[in-house]
């Protein structure tokens, strides 16, 4: 992921924002005393590079997807921005993961990035899009729309309409870019929306970008795309700070976090480093005993 992406990181403010009272009164309902579940993976199962590092060092290319599943109980499938993926391909998918996995995928942008997003084309698309989780089943994780950079804050009606078509039961989230959509006035009147019909609101922590740092929730469910170096410093800060607002965020009652992270350079195995950091924290604030990823080079 490019979007926001800085090259000098050390002038970065990456404290992240207080939760206001009415994010407040929207996720307390959903206050229950059980563990949370914690879904984390990378941008995609096919990296050369974790092969000797996160996956074994003789893993072929087509076990790769099962070996990512021994580490990661999640994927944000990126690749279906490019077209929805046949029933074939579903079936394989499945047949390498445990039953617990989760495949959130990314809406085609023949749906996201139209002239129309409400036309009878994306319409149609949807549909086929949506036949496709279900297929999926309990694999499926959360679907996710990253809407276009152009796609501003003046159609909001537009938008009202596209969230207005999508199964209400089916766990949809919606990354907004467009600067006009982080003015105060106008995201919170996005944030009635989601509530309304049910939307999760992606947060997106990219270094460049820190407008789209909000924490303005609608239900039990966040979903985080995290975009960082794995090498910097910073990393360990923002690590701390995200694994203190995820604890708080529980307190209030959210109980299902999505992380996915990104690496926007060439060095994406450093995931590995960052993961063996983060677990242990998460662990200690949400008492649950998630194993650190195994390193095969050591």
């Amino acid at each position: 992921m490019k979007f926001g992406h800085v090259d000098h990181l050390n002038d970065v403010n990456f404290n992240l924002p207080p939760i206001d009272n009415k994010t407040k009164s929207f996720i307390s309902p959903f206050k229950i005393k059980q563990l949370p579940s914690f879904y984390f993976g990378a941008p995609g199962w096919s990296d050369i590079k974790f092969k000797g590092l996160i996956y074994p060092p003789k893993t072929p290319s087509k076990k790769f997807l099962n070996a990512y599943s021994q580490q990661f109980n999640s994927i944000e499938v990126n690749a279906t921005r490019y077209g929805t993926p046949k029933i074939n391909v579903l079936d394989n998918w499945m047949s390498q993961v445990e039953d617990s996995f989760k495949f959130s995928m990314k809406l085609p942008q023949v749906i996201t990035h139209r002239k129309d997003i409400n036309d009878k084309e994306s319409r149609n698309r949807t549909d086929q899009f949506l036949s496709s989780v279900f297929h999926l089943g309990d694999y499926s994780g959360i679907c996710f729309a990253v809407m276009a950079n152009y796609f501003k804050s003046n159609q909001f009606s537009e938008l009202e309409s596209f969230l207005s078509f999508w199964p209400n039961d089916v766990p949809l989230a919606v990354e907004l870019r467009h600067e006009s959509w982080f003015q105060e006035s106008v995201f919170n009147n996005v944030q009635e929306l989601f509530l309304k019909y049910n939307t999760i609101p992606v947060i997106t922590d990219t270094p460049g970008r820190r407008d789209v740092m909000h924490l303005k929730l609608t239900n039990n469910q966040i979903f985080i795309r995290y975009v960082g170096d794995f090498s910097h410093p910073s990393d360990l800060l923002r690590t701390k700070l995200w694994v203190s607002k995820i604890e708080e965020l529980y307190d209030l009652g959210v109980n299902k976090i999505w992380f996915y992270v990104h690496q926007p350079g060439e060095n994406r195995e450093r995931i590995l480093n960052f993961f063996n950091n983060m677990i242990p924290q998460i662990n200690g604030v949400l008492n649950t005993k998630i194993p650190l990823l195994k390193n095969y080079q050591t």
